[in-house]
């Protein structure tokens, strides 16, 4: 019995071979069967489309082909475009970083000392105390201090004088790791600290500043002060070579070939400097005056 067949390529029925034909074409859409094993059960194979079938495949084929493309240039923009965006986003960072960080390293006038409000280290850009760096001495120096505070604010006091290491003869030694410097009050940045503190906001308002000289370089930092003390008098002290020589002539006051030290004032007593050696030897108070000894 003769076994139907249906083509493959459109469905439509095929009619039964000849004797001497090994194929068969559809007359519905022309594709061409090979019906080389005629007596068994499997469908027949294509082996060649015909020309309609062709085109209609191949337009199927570029149109998939199309779409592909598409989507894959559409991923490709959208992945430069977000990598632009990123790139773009980073650059900006990147500058405001650097920005920031330049702005913070750069130098200020004394004016700018005014507007000072975040804490932090700054250099100024200013003068060499009288004597410059290489002969250093805080008490000659005391008025130079004066007006980079006062340029600060308006009404700054003295509270302190450090030195960091000087030597017997009174002369200040900028070169190494120690500091010297000054440190500064404003009762009236005092005042304003308090009223908005008290009026329940959290004050941004400096009311001490502390001067500080090594090598080269002049660096104020911003600071609120740990206690509220009455201003002090302007400090009146002689040179520190002067103070050094006549303090080592006093009794207890140990000879030493450097010492580190401070000047404050005291109510009962006036200004003073205390002293110390690199070991951690401590010695009487001096008088800032005079140079005298205590109990003077």
């Amino acid at each position: 019995m003769p076994i139907a067949r249906r083509c493959s390529g459109c469905g439509a029925s095929l009619g039964e071979p000849t004797d001497d034909d090994l194929t068969v074409v559809c007359r519905f859409c022309g594709l061409r069967h090979d019906l080389n094993d005629v007596a068994g059960p499997a469908p027949a194979v294509v082996v060649e489309l015909g020309p309609r079938m062709r085109r209609a495949n191949t337009v199927v084929t570029v149109a998939i082909l199309g779409m592909v493309a598409l989507a894959i240039g559409g991923a490709l923009l959208l992945s430069y475009r977000t990598s632009q965006r990123m790139q773009s986003t980073l650059q900006q960072a990147t500058a405001t970083t650097q920005q920031r960080l330049a702005d913070t390293r750069r130098a200020l006038a004394p004016a700018e000392l005014a507007n000072l409000a975040e804490y932090g280290w700054k250099t100024v850009d200013t003068a060499p105390p009288p004597g410059g760096f290489a002969a250093f001495e805080p008490v000659a120096a005391l008025p130079w201090a004066m007006a980079i505070a006062r340029a600060w604010a308006a009404d700054a006091v003295l509270t302190r004088i450090d030195v960091g290491r000087v030597a017997g003869t009174g002369s200040v030694d900028l070169s190494g790791e120690e500091t010297s410097g000054y440190r500064f009050s404003s009762p009236a940045r005092a005042l304003r600290w308090r009223q908005e503190t008290d009026a329940g906001t959290k004050s941004t308002t400096p009311t001490a500043l502390m001067l500080q000289v090594q090598g080269t370089a002049v660096k104020v930092l911003a600071d609120v002060a740990g206690r509220d003390e009455p201003p002090a008098p302007a400090a009146v002290s002689l040179p520190l070579p002067q103070i050094l020589t006549r303090a080592r002539a006093g009794k207890g006051f140990g000879d030493r070939p450097f010492y580190a030290g401070y000047l404050i004032h005291l109510p009962r007593e006036g200004w003073v400097w205390y002293f110390r050696a690199p070991s951690g030897d401590s010695f009487p108070r001096v008088r800032a005056r005079d140079g005298k000894v205590f109990p003077y």
